[in-house]
């Protein structure tokens, strides 16, 4: 901060330098201005005291006449210079002026805006534990209808259109994780860019179907606590998850974007560990004890236009 400011004290004293040099060479070119009219007036009366009474029916008459012309031309057209020579100066004066206000108020709004940033972030973490089932039937006749993918992603092998045209190929797999707000304000949204898991040493990867996928935000009655739903899609013959089956994982990667509710958005990485045992449910439920993780931030926290911006 103290650097800041005295950059800033040297940038004023500079201007201020450069104001008073414009100045003073305005003034200097007064004074020759001044010091031209005075010799002119002096050489007219000098011309005309010299002069006889017939003086103007002398041969030097129109020659006095052009002396006394040219030195009230050059008089008028040095004065002429100079008001324009002054006005070009003070247009400068203001344009530099306004500038530097600019600056300032710029300067200043950038303060306030990351005052309001370190206020106003979001970081959560994903705790106790993880789901995951298959999804319902009914969620799944929905996303054939409306091919919305908000909250859905893709195995990377597979792509968005081939789902479209070979659905009855496909599985859609639901995964819910508690949230935790480690720092900052209330969470408004979480969008999803990359899903990695881990199982028998081998990467299964899930991407968005198009544009950061937006995890569903749920408040659960019974542990009174927030859970983030995202929903994935691979093929049935894919190894990464068996219906009704234990499916152990080691961990998992999730590359998201956190924002709270005033637009403040934080991007970074999150790893969770798994240790067994997992619990399978009676109704086919994976359930995943989470044992440790990691929160990597990926870039300072921003601003957004608003709350529904990215």
């Amino acid at each position: 901060m103290k650097l800041k400011k005295s950059e800033d004290a040297e940038a004023a004293e500079s201007a201020e330098r450069r104001s008073k040099r414009k100045r003073h060479i305005v003034n200097i070119r007064i004074l020759i201005i001044v010091w031209g009219i005075v010799l002119a007036l002096v050489a007219a009366a000098f011309i005309v005291s010299q002069a006889s009474a017939d003086f103007a029916k002398s041969a030097t008459f129109p020659l006095v006449n052009i002396v006394i012309s040219f030195a009230s031309f050059v008089a008028t057209s040095f004065f002429s210079i100079s008001i324009f020579n002054h006005n070009a100066v003070v247009r400068d004066m203001n344009i530099e002026i306004k500038k530097n206000n600019d600056d300032v108020n710029a300067r200043a709004e950038a303060f306030r805006t990351l005052q309001f940033i370190a206020s106003n972030y979001t970081i959560v973490d994903f705790v106790d534990y993880m789901l995951m089932y298959e999804e319902s039937d009914r969620y799944v006749n929905k996303l054939k209808s409306t091919k919305d993918f908000t909250f859905y992603m893709r195995e990377d092998d597979v792509k968005t259109d081939d789902i479209l045209e070979h659905f009855e190929d496909y599985r859609c797999v639901t995964v819910k994780i508690p949230i935790a707000i480690v720092e900052g304000r209330t969470i408004g949204k979480i969008k999803l860019a990359r899903f990695k898991f881990v199982k028998d040493e081998k990467d299964h990867r899930f991407v968005s179907c198009g544009g950061p996928t937006a995890a569903l935000i749920l408040f659960n009655e019974d542990d009174k606590r927030s859970e983030i739903v995202v929903n994935l899609i691979m093929k049935k013959s894919s190894e990464f998850y068996k219906p009704r089956a234990v499916n152990p994982f080691l961990k998992i990667k999730v590359n998201l974007t956190m924002q709270s509710l005033l637009g403040v958005a934080v991007s970074g990485w999150i790893e969770l560990y798994f240790t067994n045992p997992l619990k399978l449910d009676k109704d086919g439920v994976n359930k995943y004890k989470i044992n440790s993780s990691q929160f990597e931030v990926s870039g300072l926290p921003v601003l957004l236009h608003g709350i529904n911006s990215g």
